[in-house]
């Protein structure tokens, strides 16, 4: 779930959340889960917990789309759950045809 650069390779510090149903106040529905990697150290990882939070909903055309946040956590200007959420619920789809 992106957090790769925080816990790569110790896959086992890697806590990951349920799926729990989704809209945004544009009316996507879909699935939104975190994970966190917790006690991250040593060469290749950053030594830096990370967090992420995804959510995944599908277009009319019937595919699946996906928007995801990954951040370091338990630093001073860590970007709050709160935050993301909000973020989160302004996603929506554009009509990207000239």
């Amino acid at each position: 779930m992106g957090l790769g650069h925080y816990a790569q390779p110790a896959k086992e510090k890697v806590a990951t959340g349920a799926a729990k149903p989704f809209t945004t106040k544009s009316g996507l529905t879909g699935s939104v889960a975190t994970a966190a990697s917790t006690g991250v150290d040593g060469p290749g990882s950053g030594a830096y917990d990370g967090t992420a939070i995804a959510f995944a909903f599908g277009n009319p055309a019937g595919e699946t789309l996906s928007w995801t946040f990954v951040g370091v956590r338990g630093v001073d200007d860590e970007v709050p759950e709160p935050t993301v959420r909000k973020i989160l619920g302004t996603v929506r789809l554009v009509d990207s045809t000239p």
